[in-house]
């Protein structure tokens, strides 16, 4: 068994925690505040499914935000397994042979969180204009992932052994690019709160950002723009006109 298989089959319990209904409604509550902005004009009767899905937080903050017709796949038993209890149209499948299954052009809205950076270059490469086809023309892609831009994003990187690479918010524009997409936009992830706590966390944030870029400016004479969290997220659509 490869290293990779080995950590997958018990990926849940070795990197994520606990799967109880609280922890499931904390996750999703978190990926809800993400994907809510993006998804406003979205027909949520099209199918949306997410890639490595695990066991399914993100299908349940689309289930809140209003889809209807979800569905995933992921390599990790475990996680499917808890997944399937909510979501049938969940797979223990690789998403290369799931996408393939989706039929030309039928999907609404497709949702990557936390798996570029295990692919690498070439798988990634692979993937996306087979998202690109499997989409509907303004069909949506929301990708979530470490930033190599950021100066602390080696905790997340390097925490996960199944890590092969990682993007920056410029190669993921170039990324999205070269593969016809269109409506490239990063955005930070904080993950800070609308609480007073939430509040102070994001004020200072906003102005170790600017040291960030200060830094940068001193060294390359750009500020290296605005998205310097460990993670961010980026969306892109698949125009109305092919």
């Amino acid at each position: 068994m490869s290293f990779k298989a080995t950590i997958y089959s018990s990926y849940r319990s070795s990197f994520k925690g606990g799967s109880d209904n609280d922890s499931m409604r904390f996750g999703a509550g978190k990926l809800r505040q993400v994907l809510k902005p993006w998804v406003l004009g979205l027909n949520r009767a099209k199918r949306a499914v997410d890639l490595g899905c695990g066991t399914g937080e993100l299908l349940l903050a689309l289930r809140d935000l209003g889809f209807t017709d979800l569905a995933g796949c992921d390599l990790s038993s475990e996680q499917v397994e808890i997944a399937q209890k909510r979501f049938p149209g969940v797979r223990e499948e690789n998403l290369f042979d799931f996408l393939a299954s989706c039929h030309d052009s039928s999907l609404g809205l497709v949702t990557i969180f936390d798996v570029i950076e295990h692919l690498g270059p070439q798988s990634t490469f692979d993937l996306m204009p087979l998202i690109f086809q499997k989409l509907e023309p303004g069909g949506l892609l929301i990708v979530h992932l470490p930033n190599g831009l950021s100066p602390m994003v080696g905790r997340v990187y390097w925490g996960d052994m199944t890590h092969e690479w990682c993007l920056t918010p410029q190669s993921a524009a170039t990324l999205c690019s070269l593969h016809g997409f269109d409506n490239f936009v990063a955005v930070e992830h904080l993950g800070a709160s609308s609480s007073l706590k939430g509040r102070i966390r994001a004020a200072a944030w906003a102005i170790l950002r600017c040291g960030y870029q200060l830094a940068n400016a001193i060294e390359t004479g750009s500020s290296g723009g605005n998205v310097w969290t460990r993670n961010f997220t980026f969306k892109a659509n698949k125009p109305r006109k092919v």
